[in-house]
């Protein structure tokens, strides 16, 4: 049984089972009855089995868990695709904001705004492609 609880991992850490064996169902019963106590604060009923208590926990967490939120429909593919369009938008985008910044500035000055642009336009990107990860490519099972 310690191999089938070690197999069980959810990524966020918030649905980890405990069974322990439930005094007053199991005095009612006139049996050991075993609940599973979920981390996130959720009991499972009663049940004569540890099998049958860690598939209660399991119907739990799928139905809290859900689908993930990546569109199912579109391919990995096309998604990464589209953070890859939106990516070089953003970039092409700053870099068009710097020339208008530039203007008429030449020499250092005007250099030092191209690579604070450039940097600026990395960041952007970094930031974005952090914030849509989940979108892209979820964790969840």
């Amino acid at each position: 049984m310690k191999g089938a609880l070690d197999r069980f991992a959810i990524d966020d850490g918030r649905h980890v089972p405990n069974i322990v064996i439930d005094d007053d169902a199991s005095v009612a019963a006139g049996e050991a009855c075993y609940v599973a106590h979920c981390s996130c604060g959720n009991a499972t009923r009663p049940a004569i089995a540890k099998e049958l208590a860690l598939s209660a926990h399991m119907e739990h967490v799928s139905t809290r868990l859900g689908p993930s939120r990546g569109p199912d429909w579109m391919p990995l593919g096309v998604r990464l695709t589209l953070l890859m369009i939106a990516c070089l938008a953003l970039f092409m985008a700053t870099q068009f904001g710097a020339s208008l910044v530039i203007g008429n500035r030449t020499g250092a000055e005007a250099n030092t705004i191209w690579a604070g642009a450039i940097l600026l336009g990395f960041a952007e990107v970094c930031i974005l492609t952090v914030a849509v990860r989940r979108f892209i490519a979820p964790t969840k099972l």
